[in-house]
């Protein structure tokens, strides 16, 4: 608990300094001195950054905390820089230049930026249904007919739901093609293209194969040769091996990435009273090393200072990515909007965050061991980019003294309006799971109900969420309602969709683990039964013996899916070989099952005069019916397309 109070005290201090520093320095420097959009003047920001570094709490732990690498710039000028921590805490590796961090969705900002230079070239049209950029034959799970277009991939919206499958390589030997990739874990597509909003880094990589096929050269190669090249970018990594840069791959190896943990600590004073405290430690995950074969989407790796200038690249007047400063202006116009509003959501593959006093663009990141945040004003040309080596520790700290907090009152005025949900009442879960195959009752399991949400009206069907009048998050949401009739809560490129009926699905999914956990009390019962050879059997008492074992064995393989993705700390799914263990296992205890759903509907009918006969037979029947009904609606035996 000290660790967590000094970190506190110390952000409470840099608020403090920043907030108490700039009023002064209106006074005490020339008007024409450089502000953050935020307001306050460079240099008490970087005055204020400075007595933080200073921190007794700072300098003492520096050597023994994770890494934490932030800077500031504005256009061409890099205007401050921290290196705090070490990459290496079992080794006193310090953070400097040299370190190496994995830049994770960051990455797919260069697909995006690829595209758009193709599109510039007129290469690729972004309203083009993607099939024809693709192999024939290339999709396995389109459920609908209807054309996917870049822009509806750059959106997030070609209608994918999460990937269930694994696509990292332990042996990168065995690594296939960006193309063999993509077809080994395509996820089912659930929704109709251009619609719904879910989060995809298979379709982003999607993209990147795209952008392989139509410039005719490897997708590392060609980041290479059109950005990494022209912004001189010698010390970043695009492939998932770091092959196309040695001193990268040697740089990160040296590193190590870590979570926090943390436990209680008593301490016996000198009075005889005891003390407790909560000690925070750094756990090392040794190198942490992220081998996606989808690696357009999430494997750029390098340093602090690359990630720097390419953002500035793109704040930058004359578009050194680009060929026309319009393609640059383009990229940040937003490309999706609130409700009717001129806020955008999303633009052209990159994040939107609102302040108080401007607009950034970016992209946040995390893999496995890192985790790292980039946004700009291209209008101030200001930027912030952070990069961690902790999970724990996200690098967007100095965001809100450059750029400021939102300030609610920006988009509701002095005298908010209630914003009214009723009409869209009901529950919603994230697009961004599975909601096909065998993870689909996770869906159900991760809903929530939108009733207690407090919302203050922006526009007609936008609204910040309030939990009083001095307390608003910062966060814009729009309700949409989609071709099939549900409402969306719309956040960037995120969305919370609409679940019909969605108690009754949930009491379907309660009784299928009820009746698991009701047959293994049934066999247990039983057996003592035939011990004190008191059983009565029913007909085809095997049978129904048969499907009280399979309702156990098919609870069993739902809650492994679970495990494996709990204990799977390098993967972001389960293998192929995992997931058609579990769906055939589903499928033969289905079999099972309904055969034991016929066998007790017989003993029903015929077993009139047996003790409690029809009662028994009615209550195995219907465990049985509610198994079957689970795994038939819920998919848990569709392994093939998830």
């Amino acid at each position: 608990m000290k660790k967590i109070l000094h970190k506190t005290a110390a952000l409470v201090a840099a608020a403090v300094l920043t907030v108490c520093t700039q009023p002064f320095s209106a006074f005490a420097e020339d008007d024409d001195e450089l502000k953050c959009p935020s307001g306050a003047t460079v240099s008490s920001v970087i005055s204020s950054q400075k007595k933080i570094d200073a921190h007794p709490y700072n300098t003492e732990h520096s050597k023994t905390d994770s890494a934490r690498v932030e800077l500031i710039f504005h256009d061409n000028e890099i205007l401050y820089t921290r290196y705090y921590g070490c990459t290496n805490i079992e080794e006193h590796t310090l953070a400097d230049e040299n370190s190496v961090f994995e830049w994770g969705s960051i990455s797919k900002t260069f697909v995006w930026v690829s595209i758009m230079q193709l599109w510039e070239q007129g290469k690729i049209d972004l309203g083009e249904d993607i099939r024809t950029y693709l192999p024939d034959d290339f999709f396995r799970h389109l459920k609908y007919d209807d054309p996917i277009t870049l822009m509806d991939i750059m959106n997030h919206k070609g209608g994918w739901c999460e990937k269930f499958y694994d696509s990292t390589s332990e042996d990168m030997a065995e690594m296939p093609s960006l193309e063999e990739a993509l077809k080994n874990v395509e996820p089912a597509q659930t929704y109709r293209p251009g619609e719904v909003a879910s989060y995809s880094n298979w379709a982003a990589s999607l993209a990147g194969l795209i952008v392989q096929r139509v410039s005719g050269m490897d997708y590392v190669d060609y980041v290479h040769k059109n950005i990494f090249e022209p912004l001189g970018m010698e010390h970043t990594s695009a492939g998932p091996d770091f092959t196309d840069n040695p001193w990268v791959r040697e740089q990160r190896l040296k590193m190590n990435c870590y979570e926090i943990s943390t436990h209680n600590n008593y301490q016996e004073n000198a009075d005889g009273t005891t003390e407790e405290e909560m000690i925070e430690e750094f756990k090392s995950k040794g190198t942490c090393l992220f081998n996606d074969q989808l690696y357009p989407c999430g494997s750029i790796t390098g340093t602090l200072g690359d990630l720097a200038t390419y953002a500035q690249a793109l704040v930058n007047d004359d578009h050194p990515l680009f060929k026309n400063a319009e393609t640059q202006e383009k990229l940040f116009s937003g490309s999706s909007f609130y409700g009717n509003t001129d806020i955008p959501s999303f633009s052209y593959g990159f994040d939107v965050k609102e302040y108080n006093y401007t607009r950034t663009f970016g992209h946040t990141g995390a893999t496995f061991g890192c985790v790292a945040n980039m946004e700009f004003d291209p209008v101030s040309k200001f930027g912030v980019v952070g990069l961690s080596n902790c999970g724990d520790d996200f690098p967007n700290y100095l965001c809100q003294f450059v750029f400021g907090r939102l300030k609610a009152k920006k988009y509701i005025g002095e005298n908010y309006e209630k914003f009214d949900l009723t009409p869209y009442s009901g529950y919603y879960s994230d697009t961004r799971t599975h909601a096909a195959g065998l993870g689909k009752f996770i869906l159900y399991m991760d809903a929530f109900s939108i009733d207690s949400i407090n919302a203050a009206k922006v526009a007609d069907g936008v609204f910040l969420e309030y939990h009083s009048e001095e307390y608003y998050d910062d966060t814009i949401y729009s309700i949409v309602e989609h071709s099939d009739g549900r409402h969306g809560i719309v956040n960037s490129c995120s969305e919370y969709l609409e679940i019909k009926h969605y108690v009754p699905k949930l009491c379907l999914l309660a009784g299928f683990m009820l009746c698991g956990v009701a047959s293994l009390f049934i066999l247990l019962a039983k057996r003592k039964l035939n011990k004190a050879r008191k059983a009565s059997p029913l007909s085809f008492a095997h049978i129904i013996t048969a499907g009280q074992f399979a309702k156990i064995i098919s609870l069993a393989a739902m809650i492994s899916i679970v495990i494996f993705r709990i204990n799977e700390e390098n993967t972001d799914g389960l293998t192929k070989t995992q997931g058609m263990i579990i769906g055939i296992t589903q499928i033969i205890c289905m079999v099972i099952c309904v055969a034991a759903l016929l066998a007790a509907a017989y003993s029903f009918i015929t077993k009139k005069k047996l003790p409690y006969g029809r009662i028994r037979s009615l209550s195995c029947f219907t465990g049985n019916l509610i198994t079957v009904s689970a795994m038939i609606f819920f998919e848990m035996y569709n392994f093939w397309c998830c």
